[in-house]
């Protein structure tokens, strides 16, 4: 996990904090005097339901910023599947420092825990639906992230068994509708791409039509996004894009659910992207009990 803790991470979780705690904790600094707040005190992280373990480098930064001295047991490894009523783990720390970073390190555990059950279920469902043959199936997030959690949404996606699609506009190149208005359809736009683009990089093409796919595939891109197409014009659509160019990158995205994967499968296809893997995956309940 040490690549975790590179200066966006740490630079990130200080920043939370001064959201968080403002000035001071004036609540703990009201019923506490120095001696009580700096007794060590315990808690217990459990699990109100099912799920999937994401954000414990997270925890643990938040509260060993707060208590360089803090100690933790985890009974569970990150990624780890988890039962209703479980103990994730315990934290030993200073009182006032268990209680100022309770609500960040809960939120940040929850809402990354909750993701990660959310990408294992969609993984989970592609891995039993895929027919034997077939190319690899992956699943992936998009950029609708929360401004500021993009890093930790994204690694929750990874922890969950997903891929991550680019992590910001300046590390892969997507031509979407709105350009192709712009820049006057799709044989000019791939023409603009392939003189103007890095080197590295390849060049994806958001359709929503069947000629603009098979233009697409024409007119040499190098990766298509199908987009909020019905499985029944995909089932007829994907084949002659596999005869145009073997070699295409074909991913499918808008309206994938969970109940849709059985059907979307069975395609030949390359990726399947998800926008609520971040945007909508619902949080995991998850408590802090304190020992008496």
């Amino acid at each position: 996990m040490t690549e975790l803790f590179d200066p966006l991470v740490r630079d990130a979780i200080a920043s939370f904090l001064a959201e968080d705690v403002g000035r001071g904790d004036v609540t703990t600094l009201s019923l506490f005097g120095p001696s009580e707040r700096a007794r060590r005190q315990c808690g217990d992280l459990v699990a109100e339901s099912a799920g999937l373990i994401c954000g414990i480098p997270f925890v643990e930064c938040v509260f060993s910023r707060l208590d360089p001295g803090a100690n933790f047991l985890w009974n569970v490894e990150e990624g780890d599947p988890y039962d209703d009523g479980a103990v994730l783990g315990r934290i030993e720390c200073r009182l006032e420092a268990l209680l100022t970073g309770e609500r960040l390190a809960l939120n940040l555990l929850k809402h990354l825990s909750g993701i990660a059950f959310l990408v294992s279920r969609y993984v989970e469902r592609v891995a039993g639906a895929r027919p034997p043959g077939l190319r690899p199936l992956r699943v992936v997030e998009t950029r609708k992230t929360l401004p500021g959690l993009r890093y930790f949404q994204k690694y929750a996606v990874r922890t969950g068994g997903g891929f991550n699609h680019r992590f910001a506009l300046d590390d892969g190149l997507l031509i979407k509708d709105n350009h192709l208005v712009a820049v006057g359809g799709v044989k000019s736009a791939l023409e603009r791409a392939r003189k103007n683009a890095p080197h590295p990089l390849r060049i994806e093409l958001e359709v929503d039509t069947i000629h603009q796919a098979l233009e697409g595939a024409q007119e040499g891109a190098d990766i298509l996004l199908l987009d909020n197409m019905p499985t029944d014009l995909l089932e007829k659509l994907v084949p002659r894009l596999r005869l145009l160019n073997p070699a295409l990158v074909l991913e499918v995205s808008g309206g994938v659910t969970l109940e849709r994967i059985d059907e979307l499968a069975r395609l030949d296809i390359d990726v399947i992207s998800v926008g609520a893997l971040t945007h909508s995956s619902p949080d995991a309940p998850i408590r802090l009990d304190f020992l008496s």
